[in-house]
């Protein structure tokens, strides 16, 4: 088993308050959880299954409290959700669920392996601890198999992480040495690049903060722990850059957000924040959201953090300032955001891929604005969704649990100056699927639908907290016969609905592979906002006056469109757009 000390037992929690606050909140959440009829905890989105990686969390606590028959029980079933069977093209993975028949997820394999790699094996009884170490190396085999791509940030770097530390535990240098040039070239493509490809992330900046500040710590080699913690902190200052503090928001816009994430929940990357900062606004629930709350808690108990004193004091005070980021370079993808005291509005410049060529990855969000409100929870939220076979406007479109996330369903185009933004959308491919709504919602958290004041013409604005945004239509193609622009209440969020098609389900042929004979180009959608702060003008009625007067101008010439708002200018092709 080699050594059964140095990288493998560390603190179950940090020494702080706040680290023993956030194990005690951990342990209470997977306590709640656990079905002992199973031997495993409960999955808190699907809570009729049952997480080996989440159970593995669960013994991680109990082994630190003394409760060993318990954890070493649980840890022995997880163990048999490891795929055994040689001829299966992911031997060594895991299952992700009891309940599953087979390998589904494979990103299973580095989750289960970071969790395996935390435990004090130490703590383990002999024969157990061995056959630990035996699905460890078996699961390096599957993990080499899968060799994923560095773009695909969060699960490289867990591979990394579990490469270096689960490495030295099983006595595997060549294991080590692949782990640590992973780590050399994601560095040297991140800072050829200025910004992590999985940028700006409410969830998965916590992973990548977590990878580099383990391997930092752990790491026998001291040119891997300086270069762990070099990009751990590159990390910090790029998420420092784009934070919120009046509002405690990551502002946009982000790579990679859950609906938790973009309305404003306490998520993985805030738990990470209130170890370093210990503000309990970090962890407190909001109207907006009801789904579970505990996320990370234990994983970020036993980390040690690297945050460097000038992204500390990012985080912790308002700052005006603009961040221009270019975050992808083939094909080329920049970020705006402007972040002031009142409020903060980010875009990026086209979607979020994966891999090369990349794949579209719809959890990216195109626009995305947060302000300072009096009232709980403290702020609003804007966003922007391409939806396809909704709901129909005006039905509730989340009368399923709110945590449920609305995924990107098309792909978009975007500029930005200063606080005014213009955001172009178009389908992705349809193939032959029956299509019944295809639409662009703008969605407002903090303003109801009889707050937004439309003048006829496609111009809509809304007073809310202490700013005032305005929201003009932009050449919404019709497919059919419904009504274009709608104004209505979906739960707590007024929406404006700019819709391409409502109607009887049907194939759209010149959609369906966005080429073909029918090809003519995208559909047209789309929007221009500006948020601004109340003190910039008199009164709304001002704001209403100046937004009429910015000179909105969309043209449409063959497959070019020309859209400008203001000092803001978008040209893009309704051809290019995908891909």
């Amino acid at each position: 088993a080699g050594d059964r000390g140095r990288g493998r037992v560390g603190h179950a929690c940090g020494v702080d308050a706040d680290s023993k606050e956030l194990f005690d909140r951990g342990v209470a959440d997977l306590t709640s959880r656990f079905d002992a009829t199973v031997g495993l905890v409960r999955d808190p989105f699907l809570p009729e299954r049952h997480s080996g990686h989440h159970s593995l969390w669960y013994a991680y606590a109990l082994l630190a409290s003394g409760d060993i028959a318990l954890a070493e029980a649980i840890i022995e079933r997880v163990l048999e959700l490891q795929e055994l069977r040689e001829d299966d093209p992911h031997h060594g993975n895991f299952r992700w669920h009891a309940e599953d028949e087979a390998v589904v997820d494979l990103n299973a394999c580095q989750f289960v392996l970071e969790a395996l790699v935390r435990l004090p094996l130490d703590k383990l009884r002999d024969d157990l601890c061995e056959c630990v170490l035996k699905a460890i190396r078996l699961a390096f085999v599957e993990s080499a198999r899968l060799d994923v791509h560095w773009t695909y940030t969060n699960i490289y770097l867990l591979d990394v992480h579990n490469r270096i530390v689960g490495g030295e535990i099983v006595g595997d240098r060549k294991v080590v040495t692949a782990g640590a040039e992973r780590l050399a070239e994601w560095a040297r493509r991140t800072r050829e690049v200025g910004a992590p490809h999985e940028f700006n992330s409410p969830t998965y900046a916590a992973v990548q903060l977590n990878c580099l500040a383990d391997v930092g710590d752990r790491a026998t080699d001291a040119d891997v722990r300086v270069l762990a913690i070099e990009m751990e902190e590159r990390v910090w200052r790029h998420v420092a850059d784009y934070w919120h503090a009046p509002t405690m928001q990551l502002s946009g816009p982000h790579s990679r957000a859950y609906r938790r994430d973009v309305v404003g929940a306490s998520g993985f990357l805030k738990v990470v924040l209130y170890k370093l900062l210990g503000d309990e606004r970090l962890l407190a629930t909001t109207r907006y959201y009801e789904g579970p709350d505990a996320e990370g808690e234990m994983i970020v108990s036993g980390i040690e953090y690297h945050c460097p004193a000038d992204a500390r004091e990012m985080f912790r005070a308002p700052a005006t300032q603009e961040v221009r980021e270019t975050v992808a370079l083939d094909p080329r993808v920049e970020t705006t955001s402007l972040i002031t005291p009142k409020f903060a509005l980010g875009t990026m410049s086209r979607p979020y891929g994966v891999g090369q060529p990349p794949e579209p990855w719809p959890m990216d969000s195109a626009c995305v604005a947060y302000w300072r409100r009096d009232e709980a929870p403290g702020y609003g939220v804007l966003y922007s969704r391409y939806r396809m076979n909704a709901k129909a406007v005006g039905e509730q479109s989340r009368r399923e649990a709110s945590w449920h996330d609305i995924r990107e369903d098309g792909t978009f185009r975007s500029a930005q100056e200063g606080g005014r933004a213009i955001v172009a959308y178009g389908m992705t491919p349809r193939g032959q699927r029956p299509i019944s709504s295809l639409r662009l919602d703008v969605r407002m958290l903090g303003v109801s639908s009889g707050d937004v004041v439309g003048d006829g013409a496609g111009r809509f604005v809304m007073s809310d907290g202490d700013v005032y945004i305005g929201i003009v239509a932009l050449g919404v193609e019709q497919l059919g016969h419904s009504e274009s622009v709608v104004v209505w209440q979906d739960a707590d969020e007024a929406v404006i609905s700019l819709v391409n098609y409502e109607g009887p389900a049907k194939v759209f042929w010149e959609y369906r592979s966005l080429a073909g004979p029918f090809w003519k180009g995208n559909v047209r959608n789309g929007f221009a906002v500006w948020v601004a702060a109340r003190s910039e003008f008199a009164s709304v009625a001002a704001f209403s006056t100046a937004l009429a007067e910015a000179s909105v101008r969309h043209d449409v010439d063959g497959s070019r469109c020309r859209t400008a708002f203001g000092d803001v200018r978008l040209d893009y092709d309704l051809r290019e757009m995908w891909p």
